[in-house]
């Protein structure tokens, strides 16, 4: 995906999240203004960043100066990351709103931010486990434990790097799915108090099925 199907991915979001007259500016010479769009009688100046890394001051001052530029009233910069500390801090003195995850495959922000968490509680804690697996009384024998635990940090750190993408994504969900068979249902058999346990199967639903989503909806990002 480039910056330019970027900012049409982020089009369709505005859209759905209920603003109106969504326009998508020409490539060059936007005067740092990606989209206009309008919503509770406010004329909103986006600027839209596809990067790999957090968005700085830069974006943020090109942003409130576009808007400026096209006379609206709120200036707003979209990611499909996040944002440094300073582009907090600048946003805030001169409210431009900030869209972090917006996903260019068209799964919901909030979504994305819940995968997040789980991914990285996950990983967390699949290391947590392998450190302590030798000195927990587990029902499984101590091999079984290792691969349990390995196949939940690989499917956090696939869903962590690979969430925009099809393959990694699967994968992931197929991992998550193969730590509930390895090691959740066993305890889940052998307890009826762990029957909680059923929700580790959580994380493997929501990732392949927005993997699924994404591929039937011909939105994965260019490989």
């Amino acid at each position: 995906m480039d910056g330019l199907q970027f900012e049409h991915r982020c089009a369709e979001l505005l859209r759905y999240r209920g603003f109106h007259k969504v326009t998508v500016t020409k490539g060059s010479g936007d005067q740092g203004v990606d989209i206009l769009a309008q919503k509770n009688g406010l004329k909103y100046g986006i600027q839209c960043k596809y990067y790999s890394h957090p968005v700085g001051n830069k974006a943020i001052q090109e942003a409130y100066a576009g808007a400026d530029f096209y006379d609206c009233d709120a200036a707003m910069v979209m990611t499909n990351n996040t944002f440094t500390r300073a582009a907090r801090e600048l946003a805030e003195k001169l409210e431009v709103e900030l869209w972090e995850y917006c996903s260019p495959n068209g799964s919901s922000p909030f979504i994305t931010r819940l995968m997040r968490i789980f991914n990285v509680f996950f990983l967390l804690t699949g290391v947590a486990m392998s450190i302590s697996a030798g000195l927990l009384d587990f029902p499984q024998n101590t091999l079984t434990n290792y691969m349990a635990f390995l196949m939940l940090i690989l499917a956090a750190l696939s869903g962590l790097i690979g969430w925009n993408h099809f393959l990694p994504c699967i994968l992931s969900g197929m991992l998550y799915f193969g730590f509930f068979l390895a090691f959740v249902l066993p305890l889940i058999l052998l307890s009826d108090s762990n029957w909680y346990g059923i929700l580790m199967l959580l994380p493997a639903l929501i990732t392949v099925v927005h993997a699924l989503y994404a591929r039937f909806r011909n939105r994965e990002p260019a490989q």
